[in-house]
């Protein structure tokens, strides 16, 4: 597989498992684990979120994605999601230009633009990509659904670049927003096992749980709700002295990412 053409700011990485991923100039990042892109995606997010085996639970089930990157997590999940099941897929992202690229990249799935929206359908699958800070356009987003559309995810796909990359979206309120607009039912999964992500999650009132090692990462995270946090996890918080993530600790915004 090869990109028609690569976005501004970006160059492309081929991974270890054949998945291609683009690294980020901007952030410094790339969007994926060389280790492997699809494999990462299905490890974390799908298999993470149990998406499959939970797809008949809920009608629509509702999968909130933190970060489309090269599109990688959508893909999947419409690859894997089983089609006699409706799935709503709602997807955050800062930068414009991917989302115009991904668009380019990908004519089969029709993606149109309405405001600062890219919606589509894929056979039994709704999509809705918001374009901008996902601290704003997620919480107007959900404001602006009638109460019979209203959403509560039944999975989260946590996948932003890193918390010392992109500070806002690992905060307490982060959390606090995600959980408040999440199903009982909910699993958020992430590639992170940071001590300071992790703090602040519990904080924000989410249980965490140890997820799978991949690449080298030796361990990932999942979060739920209405149950505690892992013992041994839980000790191991109470001995660090790594604080919660704040949203007033937050260093003003850096030049080299985009606004």
């Amino acid at each position: 597989m090869e990109y028609k053409r690569i976005p501004v700011n970006y160059r492309p990485i081929e991974t270890s498992d054949g998945s291609l991923t683009l690294f980020s100039e901007s952030f410094q990042e790339a969007c994926h684990s060389s280790a492997g892109a699809r494999a990462e995606t299905l490890l974390h997010y799908i298999q993470g979120c149990q998406v499959v085996e939970r797809s008949g639970a809920h009608s629509p089930f509702d999968v909130l994605e933190v970060g489309l990157g090269v599109g990688t997590g959508l893909l999947t999940t419409l690859e894997k999601f089983p089609p006699e099941h409706s799935l709503r897929y709602l997807s955050l992202e800062l930068d414009r230009e991917l989302l115009v690229w991904f668009q380019e990249e990908h004519p089969e799935l029709g993606l149109t633009w309405t405001d600062n929206v890219l919606q589509g359908r894929s056979g039994n699958a709704q999509i809705d990509i918001l374009c901008g800070d996902a601290r704003e356009t997620l919480p107007a987003f959900l404001k602006s659904l009638p109460a019979p559309s209203a959403r509560t995810f039944h999975a989260i796909y946590q996948d932003a670049f890193s918390p010392r990359r992109n500070p806002s979206l690992w905060t307490v309120e982060w959390f606090n927003l995600l959980r408040e607009a999440s199903a009982p039912s909910v699993i958020l999964s992430t590639y992170s096992a940071s001590t300071s992500v992790r703090k602040s999650l519990v904080a924000a009132g989410w249980g965490v749980l140890r997820g799978e090692p991949f690449g080298a990462k030796r361990a990932s995270t999942r979060a739920v709700l209405g149950q505690g946090t892992d013992p041994e996890i839980q000790q191991q918080l109470d001995r660090a002295p790594v604080l919660p993530r704040f949203d007033l600790q937050l260093d003003p915004p850096s030049p080299t990412i985009r606004e």
